[in-house]
């Protein structure tokens, strides 16, 4: 990959659609550090890839009040809504990237600074000639292993059972994580559920959720 490619793609990502104090400023050859995310630190961070309408991360920011989320979003529209709900709601603990997290991820953050990251239902790419661009794949777990903690843990979400089977074996050849009970549950208690995921019940699908833990 050229450096005027890269230059390029660092000034997409850098764009944003409009202004807010809610928005993480980024910059290329500056990795972000837990001082340079809030004014003020906060016991754990937290990281959600792909946030979507933001209904998940506000409800997780509301009660956790000592937890700074992380939001990576590339949509202006549910950008928006999430910044007028915040807003509304008088959250703080909530920092968004408008930035596409399939580029460089390991390129915005320092190694080990958050405990907790999720993804949730990322599009599976049914047919195999894309399935390379799934974001579930080996080299995404080595990013996960670089931005989580020792004993961070990370969550994963999917309706389509062949992206959850290929994530399991995913996870079974890698020796870096640890599940906790099961490889997978069909169940995720006490957790907010999003727009999304409540069409995908409603519709009656299988959801699938795998959480590990760094070792």
């Amino acid at each position: 990959m050229t450096s005027d490619f890269r230059e390029k793609q660092w000034k997409i990502a850098t764009r944003l659609p409009f202004t807010s104090e809610y928005f993480l400023k980024i910059k290329s050859g500056s990795k972000l550090k837990k001082s340079d995310l809030f004014p003020k630190e906060f016991g754990t961070y937290y990281l959600e890839l792909g946030s979507g309408w933001g209904e998940v991360a506000v409800a997780l920011a509301k009660a956790n009040p000592n937890t700074g989320y992380i939001l990576m979003e590339k949509k202006a529209d549910r950008i928006r809504k999430t910044f007028r709900d915040l807003s509304q709601q008088g959250i703080e603990n909530v920092r968004l990237l408008s930035v596409n997290f399939n580029w460089f991820l390991e390129e915005i953050f320092e190694e080990g600074i958050f405990d907790e990251i999720l993804l949730n239902f990322p599009d599976p790419w049914p047919k195999r000639r894309h399935h390379k661009h799934r974001t579930l794949n080996p080299r995404f777990l080595d990013t996960v292993h670089f931005l989580l903690r020792q004993g961070g843990k990370f969550h994963f979400a999917t309706d389509y059972g062949p992206y959850a089977r290929r994530g399991i074996r995913f996870f079974r050849d890698d020796s870096r994580f640890k599940q906790e009970d099961h490889e997978f549950s069909l169940t995720r208690e006490g957790f907010p559920i999003s727009y999304f995921e409540e069409e995908k019940r409603e519709a009656g699908s299988r959801i699938y959720y795998l959480d590990r833990t760094k070792i």
